[in-house]
């Protein structure tokens, strides 16, 4: 310890009072002797007694207050303290996401494991911030009491992170996704946002249910019992099994689907496979197989069998434009049905929809009402904006209805397309069609007593008629 005499301070003579200064500096002790005067001491004294010995930061002058208050005397009291510097935190990126998803399966609240919807990555939406960067700081300085500055060590920045599927703020700070996908933090520190969810090998009960934003591509097989839900394409490599796919893209199966009449696929856009056995299809787009086995197929555009095959077999096909295959049915005269035109219930369908569409009308038309209200009122109390909750609440809602409007509209408008064409649908056949087959168009049937070849069937004065034959 350093050990410092006081002075005469202000004419009271003060000699017995000693100012210890600890080695490090950080800390400052003041031992007061009773004055010998009888008179009090006061805090300026105090502080220039302490300055006189060097203590010169760090005094705290409530200490000395309650020194003079209690008459503190002949104990040692730490009157003056150091602060030590602050060193500066390293930067850090902060994720909005959970990194590293676990494989653990879900137990249930009565007692069973769920392996089929376990959470495997993460999904994301455009504008969507995942990340925010923290940046280093700088610390704080801290001092002896003696007065000496003491530095601390500044913090450490990170680099921009790498990676794609996403945007950077104008401060460099937040890392902003650019797609509907996953996101994902790589084991190499890249941040990874995609719109397509590669599944390397077979999709099993290891990985579980399927449900993502984009694109999911599957390398192996699929196997029963499980579903797969995409907002975007579904790309399969291997064979699937009583598997549930539902597609806001298109379905492409690379090899085919046994579906054991569970299996079913509904695809905003076309599926695609090799074969399909015991499946139930609905699909806005075209459907194109080299053969069905007992299948059930809706499409609003064209049912195409191609391949050596290119057989319909079983079950019934229903195509609102056309139906090609090589060949329906078979000799042991299984019931087959194909169906293309305009149906009674796809007019039934047309009609609900305009009602519908009706029934939204009416509701926007309120809305907007309601919204100028509020509007009206803002500009008769010149307000640059309306703040109400409720108006807010309107707007908000009444963009869904016009959301809604648009898309029933675009979809009327596709029916109405096909009801133009109501006549024009055809079954063309380029091999054989056997006894057994029931052919349907614009709800018209034919039922196929005798085998025929190379015919094409076309509804002729209300009739389905075997009117085109080609070689």
């Amino acid at each position: 310890m350093d050990m410092l005499k006081g002075d005469v301070i202000d004419n009271f003579e003060r000699s017995d009072s000693i100012v210890y200064i600890s080695d490090d500096k950080m800390t400052a002790t003041l031992d007061l002797v009773k004055p010998r005067d009888g008179s009090p001491y006061t805090v300026k004294q105090l502080i220039l007694l302490l300055n006189s010995n060097g203590v010169k930061q760090g005094i705290n002058q409530q200490i000395l207050q309650q020194m003079i208050d209690n008459q503190l005397y002949y104990t040692a009291t730490t009157v003056a303290q150091g602060k030590v510097p602050k060193d500066g935190q390293d930067g850090r990126y902060q994720y909005f996401f959970q990194v590293g998803k676990s494989s653990t399966p879900k137990v249930l609240p009565d007692g069973t494991v769920d392996y089929l919807n376990m959470d495997l990555f993460e999904s994301v939406t455009v504008g969507q911030v995942v990340a925010e960067y923290i940046p280093a700081t700088n610390g704080e300085y801290g001092y002896t009491v003696v007065g000496d500055l003491m530095t601390p060590k500044k913090g450490a920045n990170l680099p921009p992170l790498r990676g794609s599927g996403f945007t950077v703020s104008e401060d460099k700070k937040q890392y902003i996704s650019i797609l509907n996908g996953k996101v994902e933090l790589k084991d190499d520190g890249k941040l990874e946002i995609s719109n397509i969810y590669n599944i390397a090998g077979n999709l099993d009960i290891s990985i579980g249910n399927v449900r993502f934003d984009g694109d999911v591509y599957v390398s192996g097989n699929v196997s029963a019992g499980l579903s797969i839900m995409a907002k975007g394409n579904v790309v399969i490599d291997g064979t699937v099994e009583s598997v549930n796919i539902r597609s806001g893209g298109d379905v492409i199966l690379r090899k085919g689907m046994m579906g054991g009449g569970e299996g079913q696929i509904e695809a905003e856009g076309s599926v695609t496979g090799r074969f399909f056995e015991a499946v139930t299809i609905k699909a806005k787009g075209s459907v194109r197989g080299d053969y069905f086995l007992n299948c059930k197929i809706t499409t609003e555009d064209i049912l195409e069998v191609t391949g050596v095959k290119g057989v319909i077999l079983g079950g019934s096909v229903r195509a609102l434009k056309l139906i090609k295959a090589q060949t329906l049915g078979n000799s042991a005269e299984l019931p087959t049905i194909v169906e293309t035109g305009v149906t009674d219930q796809y007019m039934k369908r047309y009609n609900e929809m305009g009602q519908m569409l009706a029934k939204v009308d009416s509701e926007v038309s309120i809305l907007e009402r309601n919204a100028a209200m509020f509007e009206t009122a803002a500009a008769r109390a010149k307000k640059v904006r309306v703040d109400d909750p409720t108006y807010l609440k309107i707007k908000q809602v009444l963009q869904l209805k016009n959301d809604e409007k648009d898309r029933l509209h675009k979809q009327r408008k596709e029916m109405s397309d096909a009801i133009a064409m109501k006549g024009n649908s055809k079954v063309r056949i380029s091999g054989t069609v056997f006894p057994g087959v029931k052919v349907i168009i614009d709800s018209e049937i034919l039922n196929i007593a005798d085998k025929v070849k190379n015919v094409e069937f076309v509804l002729r004065e209300g009739n389905v008629t075997p009117l085109v034959k080609f070689s």
